[in-house]
């Protein structure tokens, strides 16, 4: 058996992100949101990286329809909205047990004003949201233009 260090800070950040989600499920079953957070329901999980030339945002959307979903960018942000629906032919008596979040979700991301917005691409596969945001050409700045002679 190999020897683990004990990390506390990764122990203390891992019991950070428990009491978020147990407060997060919690207030959402009592009903106990307020205002803008209770219209929305729940936000996906969400990856963004950095890559050389592009940024790339990853949701989890496992179970949402293309067509249940938008993207939108406005003011310096990405906004991700839509709902996901339960299924139709199960009644709601007959569940026993719910974990997975329906209903609407809002995710919203600050984009740096580097992003070339008319090169933004999203791909929906296998229950992930990619959207790729390529970075805008660098400016070398001032420069000396090269003219050639007939």
């Amino acid at each position: 058996m190999a020897i683990r260090r004990w990390d506390p800070v990764t122990e203390l950040v891992q019991l950070r992100d428990r009491l978020n989600r147990l407060f997060d499920q919690t207030l959402s079953r009592s009903g106990a949101e307020s205002g803008e957070a209770a219209a929305e329901g729940w936000r996906p999980s969400i990856d963004l990286f950095e890559e050389p030339g592009r940024y790339v945002l990853r949701a989890d959307l496992p179970g949402v329809a293309p067509g249940d979903y938008e993207l939108e960018i406005d003011n310096g942000s990405l906004t991700l909205r839509g709902e996901r629906r339960r299924d139709p032919g199960v009644p709601a008596e007959s569940y026993l047990r719910v974990e997975r979040p329906y209903g609407p979700f809002r995710a919203e991301v600050a984009l740096p004003p580097s992003i070339d917005r008319a090169a933004i691409q999203a791909v929906h596969r296998g229950g992930v949201i990619e959207v790729v945001l390529p970075k805008k050409r660098r400016d070398d700045g001032p420069g000396r233009i090269e003219v050639a002679s007939e």
